[in-house]
């Protein structure tokens, strides 16, 4: 089916359109500053979720496709992406509280409780991100880029989120309410913390090299390659890594689940599935806060508008930016991946960004449990997925930039059959 014109000339790279975008959101932050009195939680949510939303359209950077392409096409480019994430966010956070001298872990740290249900629902949440063909930041990204599919997904996500709230009285007394919470530095201080981190990550780092991207030398022009063509994964993970770290100078760590989470308790106690009191969640439980409240404006509100600005300037300005539409299978499969996603992210408390990259950013051992157990359940889906479009995906048939070559291989798009459904 044809598209519109005015569809298709937006899948062409408009920069000037984007930084249009770029620039109405940045006065939206003055607005929110000047409203608020000053450059406060809002303001700065908004640039930071422009910040995010940018960094992970850029980079494309998802746990799915990491895992994928290491074990399909024996790339290991996202995969360094995101320990080049790990490794600036934990050098920024525990370096800057070393040097501040800082005496404990700021009172929001993401450190997580890890009792013997985190790595059920860490897995859980792996292979739902699997079926979903993305986790909850590659959806949001998608609704930034056009692609209509995101919105069953994101909808099944908040029903799992509902679900997680409904069994949260159950998941706290069974599991959480009496788990340890481990950081490393309470057992070895700050600089001891980066430096244990530091090894580990230089050692896996150590071990994927001989299979990182070898691009040949490109002859376009430096803001071709910055607003057109992906950028290498590392270059996106330092990015996002900073974001982290400066997330924490804010005093908020990053992420995107806290409002999911005060929605769903919402929606979850309006239909009488939770009771009004949930330990842990109205006092705070592993760096996550998530009152019983309506909706309001809030900074968890702004940074996920601020998101999907972002990545809808970064896919205009790259010409990535394409309305497609979604099968009845691919909705089927968007909403039981959802629910997996939803539930495993509610009852981990967090998702890749808020509960591994800024849990690990901070030394808290459940970033690494949860790091390690979604890719467990990644590599598992990945193993037993049937789908080709998942698992070896084809040439897209998109309207590219009529200046530029095709997409590398290793960052292959999707067929007009497949929805746009890049993981």
């Amino acid at each position: 089916m044809t598209r519109p014109l005015f569809w298709k000339r937006l899948s062409k790279p408009r920069p000037l359109i984007a930084a249009a975008l770029f620039a109405a959101a940045l006065v939206g932050a003055l607005l929110l500053a000047a409203v608020d009195g000053s450059f406060g939680a809002r303001s700065w949510a908004l640039v930071a979720g422009l910040v995010f939303g940018v960094a992970l359209q850029r980079g494309e950077l998802s746990l799915v496709r990491a895992w994928r392409d290491f074990l399909v096409l024996r790339d290991a480019g996202q995969l360094l992406g995101f320990l080049t994430a790990l490794a600036v966010a934990a050098a920024l956070t525990l370096g800057g509280l070393a040097l501040a001298g800082a005496a404990q872990t700021p009172e929001n740290a993401r450190v997580g409780p890890i009792s013997w249900l985190l790595p059920i629902s860490a897995f859980v949440f792996g292979v739902g991100s699997v079926i979903a063909r993305g986790g909850v930041m590659v959806h949001m990204r998608r609704l930034g880029e056009g692609s209509l599919v995101a919105a069953p997904a994101l909808l099944a996500t908040f029903g799992g989120f509902v679900l997680g709230v409904a069994l949260w009285p159950w998941t706290w007394r069974i599991a959480i309410g009496d788990a340890p919470s481990p950081s490393l530095p309470s057992s070895f201080g700050f600089p001891g913390a980066l430096t244990a981190q530091t090894a580990i990550i230089l050692a896996i780092a150590a071990a994927l090299w001989s299979r990182r991207p070898r691009p040949g030398p490109d002859p376009r022009s430096l803001a071709t390659r910055l607003a057109v063509e992906p950028w290498p994964a590392p270059a996106a993970g330092a990015l996002l890594g900073a974001l982290v770290a400066a997330s924490y100078a804010a005093g908020e760590p990053l992420g995107l689940i806290a409002e999911c989470v005060i929605v769903a308790r919402w929606i979850a106690t309006a239909l009488h599935l939770a009771p009004v009191a949930l330990p842990g969640l109205d006092a705070g439980v592993g760096g996550l806060k998530a009152p019983l409240q309506g909706f309001e404006f809030t900074e968890h509100v702004v940074i996920l508008l601020g998101f999907i600005i972002g990545a809808c300037g970064a896919a205009l300005s790259s010409g990535r930016f394409a309305v497609a539409g979604f099968t009845r299978r691919e909705a089927a499969e968007m909403c039981l991946g959802g629910a997996l996603l939803g539930w495993g992210a509610m009852t981990s408390l967090g998702a890749v960004t808020g509960e591994a990259i800024a849990g690990v950013a901070i030394g808290a051992a459940s970033g690494w449990v949860f790091l390690g157990f979604a890719s467990l359940g990644i590599i598992a889906a990945l193993k037993l997925d049937w789908r080709t479009s998942v698992t070896a995906p084809p040439p897209e048939a998109h309207d590219a930039p009529e200046d530029l070559p095709p997409y590398l291989p290793s960052n292959p798009p999707a067929q007009p059959g497949d929805a746009g459904l890049r993981v």
